[in-house]
């Protein structure tokens, strides 16, 4: 079986960083298509001026220290993104990996995961694999990408995988994710952010304690919280207790609240 490993060219490139993919029909004939890495998807958003929220920090850290991996579901607006950045700056040891459409491709999507994963080990220099989709190949990727992960020892590391739902419908996605939770290092936790329930195969996985779910209901800013995020701002009480009624404590409707 033929594999193609990630060849370095210069970053100055606009921030690219270019690789050579596998070839779906004959390696020994086809030329290889490349493919570039967005290092804008692999920065952690900027999230301004943000109300700290304990609660969920709290929530958080014991999911991750119970679960492989957790789920973060709620629409637009809920809040997810800006306490999924906060929470891995704050934490270090992060990669971050937001997602697009586009990548529902495997080349594309192994691709910027493997990068994603060796920023957050610090940026290792010998680069993992990029291998067809079939699950012997998406096993050994996994076990190439995690390594100087699983060299760190006791360091814990954090993936951070935002916009899931936008690759749900990959062929691929049932069978990686599967694989996926089950081989993370010890020393690694998963955190996907999306805006609805994954497909089941994913989904599923809640009941055998390797996937815990964090949803909206629980994202939704309370009372106090909505007091501590108004402080300062020049409302009344009764005008703050409005805003939380009418936004029922979603990020997105508070903010609209707020002075200009």
């Amino acid at each position: 079986m033929m594999m193609s490993f990630f060849l370095h060219d210069s970053l100055d490139d606009g921030g690219f960083e270019q690789i050579r993919t596998p070839s779906r029909v004959s390696p020994a004939s086809a030329p290889r298509e490349e493919m570039r890495i967005l290092h804008e998807k692999l920065k952690i958003p900027q999230t301004g001026e943000i109300v700290t929220r304990p609660r969920l920090d709290d929530l958080l850290d014991k999911s991750l220290s119970q679960f492989c991996g957790t789920l973060v579901s709620g629409r637009a607006g809920t809040g997810k993104t800006v306490l999924a950045a906060d929470f891995a700056r704050r934490r270090g040891g992060a990669g971050w990996y937001t997602i697009e459409s586009s990548d529902s491709d495997w080349a594309a999507f192994s691709a910027h995961f493997a990068a994603c994963v060796r920023e957050a080990a610090g940026k290792w220099s010998e680069q993992p694999m990029v291998t067809g989709g079939t699950d012997s190949e998406i096993a050994q990727f996994l076990v190439n990408t995690f390594a100087p992960v699983a060299a760190k020892g006791k360091k814990q590391f954090l993936i951070v995988l935002d916009d899931l739902h936008k690759i749900f419908d990959a062929e691929w996605f049932g069978r990686f994710f599967h694989l996926l939770l089950y081989s993370l290092p010890e020393n690694c936790r998963l955190l996907l952010l999306c805006r609805s329930k994954p497909p089941a195969p994913l989904w599923r996985l809640r009941s055998k304690q390797v996937l815990n779910v964090i949803d909206e209901k629980l994202l939704a800013f309370s009372p106090e919280e909505t007091a501590k995020l108004f402080k300062g701002k020049g409302l009344s009480p009764d005008e703050v207790s409005k805003a939380h009624s009418d936004s029922f404590g979603r990020a997105s409707k508070l903010a609209d609240h707020l002075p200009q």
